[in-house]
């Protein structure tokens, strides 16, 4: 079980962030074929678009593993703890719903709705990519938040932490 925990968040951090270098790779050569070498490829732009948000949206799940998303928590260290275990669970249920309409309505938006992408076979403008394909991240992202959230919330309310991961000092982060 352990190892595979391992496996998955490797694999979570390692397509993040190959995703967000690729894209960032590709808009740097796009810079040096359109002012050094005065041939710009106009096909770079928007494929390193697609690229980036797909890898800054696999990032917030790597993020939320790691505890590592903005807050603003100048109320919360005015709660009482009994009381923040209920405030975590509260916030986790609310990134829950969010995390399931993400699924929920991105497979819908794209392959069910009498619109949708899929069924209008809809394409991009600049280089005729098929758009459900790029879409498909809302409804994998979607699902993979929901995955954390629902550990994230269970972890609550067995009395853990809300991540496992540890902070600089070594302590469990909450």
């Amino acid at each position: 079980m352990e190892r595979t925990k391992r496996i998955v968040e490797a694999l979570e951090d390692w397509i993040s962030g190959l995703l967000i270098a690729g894209g960032l790779g590709l808009i740097f050569l796009g810079v040096i074929m359109r002012y050094v070498f005065n041939s710009p490829l106009g096909w770079i732009e928007e494929i390193s678009g697609y690229i980036i948000v797909w890898g800054i949206l696999i990032g917030t799940v790597v993020a939320l593993r790691d505890n590592r998303h903005i807050r603003v928590d100048i109320l919360y260290q005015f709660i009482p703890d009994t009381a923040k275990k209920w405030v975590d669970v509260f916030s986790n249920v609310v990134g829950l719903i969010f995390s399931l309409f993400l699924l929920i309505y991105g497979i819908k938006g794209i392959f069910l709705d009498e619109f949708s992408v899929y069924k209008m076979n809809l394409v991009s403008i600049g280089e005729g990519i098929t758009l459900w394909k790029i879409y498909m991240v809302m409804p994998i992202v979607g699902a993979l938040l929901s995955a954390r959230f629902i550990i994230r919330i269970v972890r609550l309310l067995k009395g853990l932490p809300e991540t496992d991961q540890k902070d600089e000092g070594g302590e469990l982060m909450s």
